[in-house]
């Protein structure tokens, strides 16, 4: 499976002509974003290569995020991880969102109706993340976690992300970081991918075959709020051999436009 790449090591040009912009803050987050890509725990040294800091630099970050709970040191291995208070923003920002807040009780009753595993994903920048994740019995701890980061191009709720985005847009973000594969059927040619996200663009749905799971199909729409802006998107991710590309098109397609029809007059 593929995976980030490590934090920008270094404030853009744009960032230092800013002057509310404060670089030591930015520096501090990197310090935090380099557990992203992290199975387990990192050492100073790590987390010094993957940040692009010095070592002092790194340890004085990491002493000041443990002091406040956002790392966890392992007093025999000094290696750290991330912390319980990470989580604990996660919760205040879902809380507190009015799209989750309006989307939740309409996704958990889709997600009851059919029986799967029902999203919602917003784009950043290239790359989308799953603000809510509600399972099936058939996923897996990762596939149930909202926050979860990954490229837009490689799925249904990643691709209708991409429609209102101009074709020179889209083509010149995957030149910049070119697709690789989760899976041998997972489409990574840039023309191919924006071919697709077209027909996704005109069809309103976009639908996937073993692009991040071997056996996983997905169908996604897009999310708009009442002056048709896209929000988000909602998706279904469903085991292929239950719901072949004609029933993902009848029997849940359908259901996707009437709940976002749903939620956009909640």
């Amino acid at each position: 499976m593929t995976t980030r790449p490590p934090p920008v090591a270094a404030t853009s040009l744009a960032d230092a002509d800013d002057p509310l912009f404060v670089a030591s803050l930015e520096k501090g987050m990197r310090v935090l974003d380099a557990f992203g890509n992290a199975s387990d725990s990192l050492g100073l040294t790590d987390i010094a290569t993957l940040t692009g800091l010095g070592k002092s630099a790194a340890q004085r970050f990491i002493h000041t995020w443990e002091r406040l709970g956002y790392l966890v040191k392992d007093a025999s291995s000094r290696r750290y991880r991330l912390g319980p208070r990470v989580v604990e923003l996660g919760y205040f920002f879902l809380r507190s969102d009015r799209l989750v807040s309006m989307a939740a009780p309409h996704l958990v009753a889709l997600r009851d109706r059919c029986g799967l595993a029902v999203h919602m994903s917003v784009l950043a920048g290239g790359d989308m993340i799953y603000l809510l994740r509600l399972p099936s019995r058939q996923m897996t701890l990762a596939e149930m976690l909202p926050g979860r980061r990954m490229p837009a191009w490689c799925n249904s709720g990643g691709r209708m992300l991409l429609t209102p985005q101009d074709d020179d847009a889209i083509r010149q973000a995957l030149l910049r970081t070119p697709p690789r594969a989760f899976t041998p059927r997972t489409v990574v040619d840039p023309d191919a991918l924006l071919a697709l996200v077209r027909q996704a663009r005109e069809d309103g749905y976009a639908l996937t075959e073993d692009q991040v799971l071997q056996n996983q199909v997905g169908a996604a729409v897009l999310l708009r709020d009442a002056r048709g802006q896209p929000l988000a998107a909602i998706s279904v991710s469903a085991p292929r051999n239950d719901y072949p590309a004609d029933r993902l098109l009848r029997d849940i397609v359908p259901q996707l436009f009437r709940t976002a029809q749903a939620i956009q007059h909640a």
